[in-house]
């Protein structure tokens, strides 16, 4: 029986204590790709859901180009095993340092028609778009505006170090999703091209 303890390992906490963004987002590609088995504002010793291994190539790529993810799923469009009907579109949230970056994943979002969010510290609150219902009500939200307390937790000193921590806080808080709520790669091609990277990147 495989035991996962409530915290995470002296290892993967040595790892976090991070300097830079670049950090952070190289981290959470190899917690991605099994690496590292923590990560900051997940359950410690717990790896990405089943439903993003198909994507985890693509998202430490993204991750690795700047592109700090926090969250993503794939679309969906199906009953469960109780009958209730899940739809979820494509989508992904995180953070961007370089406004350069930014501007690339805006430009190429907006000119694919995909629904976009960005939001700063200190711009007004925004609940964030829906990205999942169930039963034909919504049940999930990306892009809500986040404070620093909310970052702090998920983020939290414990693991990450304030240098890097600064950083991510000063951050665009960037939300990207497909406007269909059904299976589909189109998103994720979107972000692959803006970002430079190989469209084969789902390894």
């Amino acid at each position: 029986m495989k035991i996962r303890l409530p915290w995470p390992s002296r290892a993967d906490r040595r790892l976090w204590r991070a300097t830079t963004f670049s950090d952070l987002a190289e981290l959470t590609a190899r917690w991605l790709e099994g690496d590292i088995r923590s990560r900051a504002g997940n359950m410690p010793n717990y790896g990405p859901d089943d439903e993003t291994l198909p994507l985890i190539g693509r998202l430490a790529a993204a991750n690795r180009a700047g592109f700090l993810t926090d969250d993503s799923q794939p679309g969906h469009d199906a009953a469960d095993y109780a009958g209730n009907l899940w739809e979820q579109r494509a989508a992904v949230t995180g953070f961007v340092a370089d406004p350069e970056i930014l501007t690339r994943l805006v430009d190429f979002a907006e000119q694919a028609g995909l629904d976009l969010l960005v939001r700063f510290q200190g711009d007004e609150f925004h609940p964030g778009m829906v990205v999942s219902r169930v039963n034909g009500l919504d049940y999930t939200w990306y892009g809500r505006t986040l404070t620093i307390p909310e970052l702090r937790h998920s983020w939290h000193s414990g693991l990450v170090g304030d240098t890097a921590f600064d950083t991510l806080a000063r951050a665009a808080q960037l939300t990207i999703a497909d406007t269909a709520f059904e299976p589909s790669d189109f998103l994720w091609t979107v972000l692959d091209e803006a970002l430079h990277l190989p469209s084969t990147a789902s390894r």
